[in-house]
């Protein structure tokens, strides 16, 4: 996505200004969503009630459906299997697919256990332009880092221009990228038993999701 003397000086000099114009965009972006999930923590600082967190947990499904391109994400992950696909398929597809990643959005960043801070720990390092080869992206990458207990993670947030803003397509922990995991695992399951297949797998993956959040609902201590 990235030829020889005036040809090449033009791109070198229009990808470092395009690249000086967007400095920075991937931090802010990435700063105002984290400032707005840390808004829905902190209401559960406040109230920790069972129908509070109900409310809650609709607000962030909300937040991730806006913040992420499941459709992108969904046709990238299945890759080449996509366009084999019925229409009605890809629509059993994108409905499982959209509720099960909105569903791990919202279990990484509310928690399921009452809190006195509604801080996120994860430190913004930087953001980089970059050419995705393996989804043909021009993406910018923020840089992050996780700790989770003893150890801190490098966790790279893969972003691409969309209608005047910024959708998340991918999340790499520590070099290994989700969204290329999904399309390993998807590509496996389609080749040894067919789509169908795939979409019942996943189906039942979004039933013990939905009842794992209910019983964290029902069943959480309030106090």
């Amino acid at each position: 996505m990235r030829t020889k003397n005036i040809l090449f000086t033009t791109l070198f000099f229009a990808a470092a200004m395009f690249a000086s114009l967007f400095a920075g965009e991937g931090l802010d972006y990435m700063k105002s969503v984290l400032t707005r999930f840390e808004v829905l923590r902190g209401e559960l600082v406040d109230d920790f009630s069972a129908d509070n967190r109900r409310v809650v947990t609709g607000k962030a499904r909300d937040l991730a459906l806006e913040i992420l391109d499941i459709d992108e994400i969904g046709r990238l992950a299945l890759g080449k299997h996509y366009s084999k696909m019925s229409a009605q398929q890809k629509k059993d597809f994108s409905n499982l697919f959209h509720d099960l990643m909105a569903s791990r959005v919202v279990e990484a960043n509310i928690p399921s256990q009452k809190i006195v801070s509604k801080e996120i720990p994860i430190k913004i390092v930087d953001d980089k332009e970059q050419s995705d080869k393996i989804f043909k992206k021009d993406a910018v990458v923020v840089l992050t880092q996780v700790p989770h207990k003893r150890v801190t993670y490098n966790v790279d947030f893969k972003l691409f221009r969309k209608g005047g803003t910024l959708r998340l397509y991918d999340v790499v922990i520590d070099g290994s990228s989700t969204l290329l995991d999904f399309r390993n695992q998807f590509s496996a399951i389609i080749q040894k038993k067919g789509v169908n297949y795939l979409i019942s797998r996943l189906k039942t993956r979004m039933q013990e999701l939905e009842k794992e959040q209910e019983d964290r609902l029902s069943g959480q201590n309030e106090d």
